[in-house]
């Protein structure tokens, strides 16, 4: 059985880095520059012998829908919908203002 994970979080923090560490090749393009991946990048992980789905995003900013930072969270934002899980910096920076789930 295989599942999905989706790397999320703020511009120029590692997650294509983190990315194509987990795929094992340089599939997702690494800058110092933020803004370098615009669109979601899938590709097939792999932790010891647990196989999973991995999907790098772009950085996730406040912005307006028609503008490309707006485009670009709504690529993130699909990814973390398919995901099974995610990793990311922090539960504001994914969600705004969207209240916990209990814990």
């Amino acid at each position: 059985m295989t599942f999905t994970i989706a790397i999320v979080g703020r511009p120029n923090v590692g997650k294509s880095t983190l990315f194509n560490r987990l795929v094992g090749r340089r599939l997702a393009l690494v800058d110092d520059r933020p803004g370098v991946t615009r669109d979601r990048r899938e590709g097939e992980g792999r932790l010891g012998d647990i196989a999973f789905t991995v999907i790098d995003t772009a950085g996730l900013e406040q912005s307006t829908p028609e503008s490309l930072s707006g485009r670009m969270r709504v690529q993130t934002e699909t990814a973390i919908e398919q995901a099974r899980a995610f990793f990311g910096d922090t539960w504001d920076d994914i969600y705004g203002s969207v209240p916990r789930a209990p814990t």
